[in-house]
């Protein structure tokens, strides 16, 4: 059984987490999906794996899974695992924007504690239709100035699906191998 413990502050990360949750199922692993902001809080000790997934909002992850990554950190260390930082910034395919999100990473891994087996980032939404009216104008400014999209009447998705799917069976065959040994 593979825990996918996540935060989703619009709803994208969570819609990422059940894409993985399908392709370790279709690998014949159960999964247990777990919201962390709507105050679940599972044992990660009961688990072959783990995967935390948190996105930014204000150059920080979820309090929710920096917390429940603290806790847990003894439970983590002894298993697979890996974390998935979801944001904009992963949508930029630019030198600045890999040293970003990998500083967001390593803020999180230096902030918990928690080293996990593999991290990575996976670019997120630009959500206007989830966003309320101050961040829906707050984010059309940002995108403006960086040459994005700001027509506010739809959202745009930049998640690179099959990138999620590659990811998800890769962790898929490393807890099977686990399993093995």
């Amino acid at each position: 059984m593979v825990l996918i413990a996540y935060a989703s502050t619009h709803g994208h990360t969570a819609k990422i987490c059940r894409r993985i949750a399908d392709v370790l199922q279709a690998n014949d692993l159960g999964v247990d999906l777990c919201d962390l902001a709507a105050g679940e809080a599972p044992d990660p000790g009961q688990h072959d794996g783990v995967i935390v997934a948190a996105s930014i909002h204000r150059a920080t992850h979820q309090p929710e899974v920096i917390s429940w990554v603290k806790r847990h950190q003894a439970d983590l260390a002894d298993k697979p695992t890996a974390f998935v930082s979801v944001s904009l910034t992963a949508a930029e395919h630019t030198d600045e924007s890999r040293t970003v999100t990998q500083g967001l990473i390593e803020s999180f891994t230096t902030e918990t504690g928690w080293t996990p087996g593999h991290a990575t980032s996976m670019a997120g939404a630009l959500q206007y239709l989830e966003y309320d009216f101050f961040t829906r104008t707050l984010m059309r400014l940002l995108m403006r100035r960086g040459e994005r999209p700001t027509d506010a009447s739809h959202d745009y998705d930049y998640t690179d699906w099959d990138a999620v799917e590659d990811f998800a069976r890769t962790f898929a065959a490393t807890v099977t191998s686990t399993r093995r040994t």
